[in-house]
């Protein structure tokens, strides 16, 4: 991996190699353009905080979900109840 420069306001960023099937790439390109974004980096970028976000998402509702029930999902002294323990 290989730090470099700027990307979308990130002081630095890794460079990586993906490989998608050509209708992942060709989804990708659209949304790129679309969303007025001047890389396939920064629609990747894009992609992966979406995804992360949705997955935080499912978290707290998880959590939330258990609480309702009544059940210590997490211990008390654990902040927001999804880092590791």
């Amino acid at each position: 991996m290989r730090q470099s420069g700027i990307l979308n306001g990130m002081t630095t960023a890794t460079r990586i190699s993906a490989t998608l099937p050509p209708e992942l790439t060709a989804y990708l390109d659209q949304y790129q353009r679309q969303n007025g974004l001047s890389t396939r980096s920064a629609a990747l970028a894009a992609a992966v905080r979406a995804l992360r976000e949705r997955e935080l998402e499912a978290a707290y509702r998880e959590l939330g979900e258990a609480q309702t029930a009544g059940l210590e999902a997490y211990p008390p002294s654990n902040t927001d109840g999804l880092e590791p323990q």
